[in-house]
């Protein structure tokens, strides 16, 4: 076997892992990319990754590795290959195309329309809350990594969020938690976690990701609640201890204990 026979059997190799159970759609002009679920049923439900800036959507699963955790939940994953033209603003087109994905996806495997998940780094985390504000009637929850740009005013509020940050990514810390603070005042709950680093796509911050969505998903009661900076934990029964635009709900131990370190 000669070397390219070589090269040409491992790429087959990877990419028969990250499309296992999987495909791609072309929607207005944008190719998203989707993976099913090992198990599957009419109400299973669709979560949409977000990659950053022009990531393809095949990239964006790979990177995120979300496949166990959608498989535990039977849930479609679901990742546009957006690139340029402001696509962060789903005003303009890609909100429509994102819509059309959703439908196309669901009529392809007989899903029940249900709520939706969103998630996304950089540019993929201001998909996730802009997509959010634009379509908040379709949105179970959202979260978002290293976001920079949030709608102003907040107006919708409805929903559960998180947003994870490193700390040295100076310029799109105020920013989030000039957000964080008026999307709690507006009665939402959002929990805040930075880390210490960069803008870099952290493990960590994926690790939070995929433990907050998955107690979201199951339903979990509110164990404790935090306040920003100080890390003082208090019972849900005194919540209103801590200032509203400090306060964090925990769905799960998990999340409280990843959230302390």
């Amino acid at each position: 076997m000669n070397r390219l026979s070589l090269m040409m059997m491992v790429v087959a190799v990877v990419m028969s892992v990250v499309f296992a159970g999987g495909g791609t759609l072309e929607v207005d002009g944008t190719e998203f990319v989707y993976r099913v679920p090992q198990s599957t049923c009419t109400n299973s439900q669709i979560m949409v990754l977000f990659g950053g800036r022009n990531w393809p959507g095949d990239k964006t699963l790979k990177r995120y590795d979300f496949a166990d955790f959608a498989d535990r939940h039977s849930l479609f994953l679901l990742s546009p290959s957006f690139y340029d033209r402001d696509y962060w603003e789903p005003e303009a087109w890609s909100g429509n195309a994102l819509s059309h994905a959703v439908r196309e996806l669901e009529v392809k495997f007989s899903l029940n329309p249900s709520k939706l998940y969103f998630y996304g780094y950089s540019a993929g985390g201001q998909c996730a809350n802009l997509f959010y504000a634009h379509m908040p009637e379709r949105v179970a929850a959202w979260g978002a990594d290293g976001c920079g740009v949030y709608p102003f005013p907040v107006t919708n509020t409805s929903v559960s969020a998180f947003i994870t940050c490193g700390l040295k990514d100076e310029g799109r810390v105020p920013i989030s938690r000039h957000f964080i603070y008026h999307y709690r005042e507006g009665g939402g709950r959002i929990v805040w976690k930075p880390y210490p680093g960069d803008h870099a796509l952290n493990p960590e911050a994926l690790a939070f990701a995929r433990a907050w969505f998955d107690a979201e998903i199951t339903g979990s009661e509110v164990v404790g609640v935090g306040e920003d900076d100080t890390l003082r934990i208090v019972p849900l029964s005194e919540a209103e201890k801590i200032d509203i635009e400090f306060r964090n709900y925990f769905p799960t131990d998990e999340i409280m204990e990843m959230w302390l370190r």
